[in-house]
């Protein structure tokens, strides 16, 4: 029998054999093993950890200067997101 692969078309029926081969490993699930750490060792502070007292802040709110976000805080708490501007 003869070597159907040194054919043009069974060249291209390799190449495409190959092609799948390798495409199949590149959509395989990524290495996760260091994902994620056992512990938080860099020095970036996130700010306030669950439950802290939320500090004294200075801002306006519909053209009032608000102290506190006590008015804010509902039965399950409240959300505040600072953005620093980006216009400097």
């Amino acid at each position: 029998m003869k070597n159907n692969w040194r054919s043009p078309a069974g060249g291209l029926a390799l190449l495409a054999a190959l092609a799948q081969a390798w495409s199949t490993q590149l959509m395989a699930q990524p290495n996760l093993d260091e994902m994620f750490i056992a512990e938080d060792t860099d020095g970036f502070d996130p700010g306030l950890a669950i439950g802290d007292q939320f500090p004294p802040i200075r801002a306006l709110y519909e053209g009032e200067e608000i102290s506190s976000i006590d008015a804010f805080m509902g039965e399950n708490g409240a959300i505040f997101i600072a953005n620093r501007s980006a216009d400097w």
